[in-house]
């Protein structure tokens, strides 16, 4: 398996994803949140990283591809394998029938990894500030990186504690030097 995501021109990626003996190209633009979605749609997977009643088995989300449109369709098909199918509809217009090009099983922590080595290597090449500006006034999704590396290592949920769990709102925090110290071990 592989997964690649790199930034090819402003608001623009080169995406390329291979299970098995199928392969897909895709190039996302800023008219979508295509790095976002995806590592959301791994969280909405996870009841690690998603609240129980949040969790999902199935998820979709659309990548613009311009004029294209790729819908993935990602099915949670046991605790160690997950189904990906992504949909091509040409011309942008989900209303056409699509084309499936992409339909593979695959051991989904394996596909995790894969994400979240991508994601290392989007920081290293640009940094948080730098991906903003290289993808169009977007920001890198930090916290999704932290939660899915950190449930890579652990298999458990990034701590998180509410302050004031019987009071109306509640407040919930995370450990800021335990978030700085998996971009230091990762990244310095």
């Amino acid at each position: 398996m592989k997964f690649t995501y790199t930034l090819s021109n402003i608001g623009w990626a080169d995406v390329h994803l291979r299970i098995g003996n199928s392969e897909i190209y895709i190039s996302p633009s800023y008219l979508s949140e295509p790095l976002i979605d995806l590592v959301r749609a791994i969280e909405l997977l996870l009841p690690e990283c998603t609240p129980g009643d949040e969790v999902k088995s199935i998820v979709h989300f659309d990548w613009d591809s311009e004029p294209a449109i790729h819908n993935w369709e990602i099915v949670k098909k046991s605790q160690e394998i997950v189904q990906v199918n992504i949909t091509v509809y040409e011309d942008g217009i989900k209303t056409h029938p699509g084309k499936l090009e992409f339909s593979e099983e695959c051991n989904f922590n394996e596909f995790i990894s894969e994400v979240v080595q991508s994601m290392e290597v989007l920081l290293k090449d640009h940094g948080i500030l730098g991906y903003r500006k290289q993808w169009y006034a977007q920001d890198f999704p930090i916290s999704s990186y932290l939660q899915l590396k950190y449930y890579l290592e652990n298999k458990s949920s990034f701590p998180t504690k509410i302050r004031n769990p019987n009071d109306w709102i509640e407040k919930i925090e995370s450990n800021l030097k335990d978030e700085l110290d998996i971009l230091k071990k990762y990244f310095l």
